[in-house]
């Protein structure tokens, strides 16, 4: 036997690692938790000239509102559900069966059972039904104060502190959709799927499978993103690309869209420095096309006689050519990003073809949204 080993795992357990900062909000918590029901418990109790103004479980309730406010178990029905049952019980045994040795087990179990019936498992209840035993309390004001009270006061005070400090409290129990832009196969994180194989294991859980599907949906975000990083633009880049110099004629640029079937085409200089781009939209966009006229009329006269008389902000050094119309400057990225850096561009931006340029600002490739949608779809095989 590896002693060792077994002294490690009593120890440290098996709980996560968690930053001290939520050590010190969830023990601020608790103090200001509890001194918020004792304060009010107490003042109602001297009111009402009642001296129990304090239930046994109230510091196990306040750990879960306070320290696990994600936590089925902690949520405004189960606390005041689960105490109120529980206490109801408690008492209903401490009457109907004097001897504390039957009670007792039967005060524990029916307040077992009567919040599994009810939905609302809160686990410090069974200490509220064991206090009304042992404690002899054959009143059923017991349940009302300072049972149902206090139980009501933590969770106002777990409602003030856990919003506070940025805590969902009352925490959702559904599915939430993740903000993230970068698509999610949720194969694995579906609630409904979830539920399926919680199912499979046959015993309580104490997390809603909402979260649950939250965290394997989140875990799934990462993992593509690792992936995503490890993809670099020259990867997925087209290198076979064609260019155009400022000084090609248009009807050349034209011919080459065309008979190419691409939209866009890099403009380099004779160094092969990217120095703008002319898109398909650009030939549309500057010879004004009214497609109630002749399309190929309207273009053909556009690329011969130029936009000179329609247009003021031509180029004059180069009539009639790329130069001309081409847009300018214009986005390009470095071949060793990674392709997680392409998402704000073309989702963002706007953008649809992205010129690739190497260390030395070079022309290398072209990546277009095609060749984005393809590298996500690929990173997306879970099989790869």
């Amino acid at each position: 036997m590896n002693l060792k080993k077994y002294v490690h795992w009593i120890v440290d357990g098996n709980q996560n690692p968690v930053p001290w900062s939520e050590h010190w909000r969830s023990i601020i918590g608790g103090i200001s938790g509890g001194a918020f029901v004792a304060i009010l418990a107490k003042f109602i109790g001297e009111f009402t000239q009642i001296n129990d103004w304090a239930m046994a479980s109230l510091g196990a309730s306040a750990l879960l509102v306070f320290v696990l406010p994600s936590s089925p178990m902690a949520q405004p029905k189960a606390v005041i559900g689960g105490n109120l049952i529980a206490a109801l019980v408690g008492v209903s045994c401490a009457i109907l069966i004097p001897d504390v040795r039957i009670s007792m087990p039967l005060a524990i179990g029916i307040s077992i059972l009567g919040m599994l019936y009810f939905n609302c498992l809160h686990a410090p209840a069974a200490a509220t039904a064991l206090s009304a035993v042992l404690g002899h309390t054959i009143t059923f004001r017991f349940a009302l104060f300072p049972v149902l009270i206090d139980s009501i006061l933590l969770v106002i005070a777990g409602i003030l502190y856990n919003r506070a400090t940025h805590k969902k409290y009352p925490h959702p129990q559904n599915l939430q959709n993740s903000s993230s832009k970068i698509p999610v196969n949720n194969q694995y994180g579906d609630e409904l799927a979830i539920n399926q194989a919680l199912s499979k294991y046959k015993e309580f859980i104490d997390i809603n499978s909402g979260d649950l599907a939250n965290i394997i949906n989140q875990v799934e975000l990462h993992a593509y993103e690792q992936r995503l990083k490890a993809i670099t633009c020259s990867d997925i880049m087209t290198q076979s690309i064609i260019t155009v110099e400022m000084a090609t004629p248009l009807e050349i640029a034209w011919k080459q869209i065309r008979e190419n079937h691409i939209k866009a085409l890099p403009v380099v200089d004779k160094n092969s420095r990217v120095v703008g781009i002319i898109t398909l939209e650009d030939f549309l966009r500057s010879a004004a096309v009214d497609f109630h006229q002749s399309f190929g009329q309207r273009l053909k006269g556009f690329m011969r006689n130029g936009f000179k008389q329609t247009h003021s902000n031509f180029n004059d050094a180069y009539p009639n050519a790329v130069g001309q119309i081409m847009q300018k400057p214009v986005r390009v990225i470095s071949s060793n990003r990674n392709v997680l850096d392409l998402v704000g561009i073309f989702e963002g931006d706007g953008h649809h073809h992205l010129p690739v340029i190497d260390e030395n600002k070079l022309l290398v490739g072209i990546i277009t949204q095609s060749d984005f949608v393809r590298a996500i779809h690929n990173s997306m095989d879970l099989s790869a």
